[in-house]
């Protein structure tokens, strides 16, 4: 089920749909207390995978509806927004944060620090700046659907993720959202925290730039050229 705009439209609608439909409590409960923690994790994981498979599939597949032509300005702002997109990934994933499964406890106890003074969803927006580098740099309609979905995903997400953490933790994710923001630099242009020399680990950058290059890397093995060789 391939070959179309559609099929891409429909599979990414509905990967995108079923992680909307199953984050809100009054879905995601019944089902637990039904299959179990784990089991409801093994169901979900399996429907996201193919979903994900096939929105895959679909995209490599879509027939090329150009939109515009990425200029050179284009194609160099898309991979300066891969750099950050990798920075915060990584950054995010190796910052105590409680706004992912695991470090709550750990994240609100250590305070916005490092990453999280710039966002408190760095990893979110990893993706987000993932989505939209794609789009900047692809310039067709089969971009705009496969990679804005994933954008709106990670956007609601975090989103979703601030309501739950709201609720759950009352003052002290108050405390920890009045130091953050949910936009990249908001916190910091608000005057309300400010970066410091050692927020950032040099092994993250180190990390960042591994990353980084290794999805130049990836889209040379795919045959894909990402390098704008003009700068005008």
């Amino acid at each position: 089920m391939t070959g179309s705009i559609f099929h891409l439209a429909i599979s990414t609608g509905l990967f995108v749909g079923l992680h909307l439909f199953l984050s809100s409590r009054t879905v995601r409960r019944p089902l637990i207390g039904r299959l179990g923690k784990w089991g409801f994790t093994g169901v979900f994981a399996a429907i996201s995978a193919a979903l994900l498979t096939w929105s895959i599939s679909a995209y490599l597949a879509a027939p090329l509806v150009g939109l515009y032509e990425p200029n050179t300005a284009m194609r160099h702002a898309s991979l300066s927004l891969m750099l950050f997109a990798a920075f915060f990934v990584v950054a995010g994933y190796t910052t105590p944060n409680p706004g992912i499964v695991g470090m709550e406890t750990r994240g609100l106890q250590s305070g916005a620090r490092g990453i999280l003074k710039i966002t408190r969803h760095p990893a979110m927006w990893g993706v987000a700046l993932w989505g939209i580098s794609h789009i900047l740099g692809n310039g067709h309609l089969a971009a705009l659907i496969f990679f804005g979905g994933f954008i709106i995903l990670a956007l609601a997400g975090a989103a979703h993720i601030d309501a739950k953490r709201r609720a759950k933790h009352g003052a002290d994710w108050q405390a920890f959202e009045d130091a953050t923001s949910f936009w990249p630099m908001g916190a910091i242009l608000a005057g309300r925290t400010r970066m410091e020399r050692g927020d950032i680990r040099w092994w993250q950058s180190l990390l960042s730039i591994a990353l980084y290059i290794g999805m130049l890397w990836m889209h040379a093995r795919m045959g894909r050229d990402v390098f704008p060789m003009a700068f005008f």
